[in-house]
């Protein structure tokens, strides 16, 4: 695969939207068809999941727009804001389909009309699959917190349907027998397991990037590389600033130059390095800020 595009997050999110549509109309066909609670709650997941992946790309879009006025260093955090709506989603979906379990496992019930669900769940959980590696190919070139949920999102509906088309099909080998009655419920709380986990994962880096955390290690270590590659451009190097804001990278580089240097030449120092680092990391916003003497 070739290095993602500037428009790739939003056909990625675009191709996620269209799928879960389908995947709606076609479960709904299902659950119409099929006498099987385990249908019925997969409808109302993926509707949830359909309202989560949309909310993505219009958020996206959003992010689109150039910086204005009231928001210099753009709206990225909007990205750390709906990852967590999305996993707050995904925990309502969790405690609707935990409750759903434990009145199956009181009330076990065979299903029946189930063929069309197990067909619907083989082909999504290939969806699923395809679209998780492709969300984790663009990531490994370019950090977003909405990408990122939404590969976890797509994971566990993989797995989820994994489960769901492999439980209803022993149920309809070895329909009649009571203990087959069980595995619709079980494998619903696999499902729920997955997408709690998810959640917490999705919740647990957006909360660190609002806080304005520092970069994580890998790429502050690729910053210090350029200023030692450049050391013979300043004198003397005071601090250096990092955070994230959604997909972009703010680097502020605090430096001491010779006071003999006129500015011009002090200009084309700070571009020179300048230029060193966004090529080290490319979706960087990096200023270089001559330090003023204490």
């Amino acid at each position: 695969m070739s290095v993602p595009t500037a428009g790739t997050r939003e056909k990625n999110l675009l191709l996620g939207v269209a799928f879960c549509a389908c995947d709606v109309l076609l479960m709904a066909g299902a659950a119409w068809y099929a006498d099987s609670l385990a249908i019925l709650s997969d409808l109302l997941k993926e509707s949830t999941d359909f309202l989560a992946v949309f909310a993505s790309y219009l958020t996206v879009l959003a992010l689109r727009k150039a910086p204005g006025h009231r928001f210099a260093y753009g709206i990225g955090k909007l990205e750390n804001l709906v990852s967590l709506a999305i996993s707050l989603i995904m925990v309502g979906c969790s405690f609707f389909l935990l409750s759903k379990v434990v009145s199956h496992f009181h009330h076990p019930v065979p299903t029946s009309g189930t063929l069309p669900g197990i067909i619907i769940f083989s082909i999504y959980a290939f969806i699923g699959f395809t679209i998780w590696t492709r969300n984790r190919w663009i990531l490994r070139h370019q950090h977003s917190p909405i990408i990122e949920s939404q590969a976890r999102l797509w994971f566990s509906k993989a797995c989820f349907d994994s489960f769901m088309a492999i439980a209803l099909t022993l149920e309809l080998v070895f329909r009649g027998q009571t203990w087959s009655f069980y595995l619709d419920p079980l494998a619903s709380l696999l499902g729920v397991g997955f997408m709690i986990h998810a959640a917490y994962a999705i919740s647990s880096s957006s909360v660190s990037d609002l806080m304005d955390a520092a970069l994580e290690e890998p790429t502050q270590l690729r910053i210090l590389n350029q200023l030692v590659r450049h050391l013979d451009a300043y004198d003397r190097l005071h601090k250096v600033r990092s955070r994230r804001s959604g997909s972009r990278i703010f680097v502020e580089v605090f430096l001491d130059f010779p006071p003999e240097l006129r500015m011009a030449q002090v200009q084309e120092r700070i571009g020179r390095l300048r230029r060193a680092i966004v090529a080290a990391i490319p979706s960087a916003e990096v200023s270089i800020l001559p330090h003023a003497p204490s």
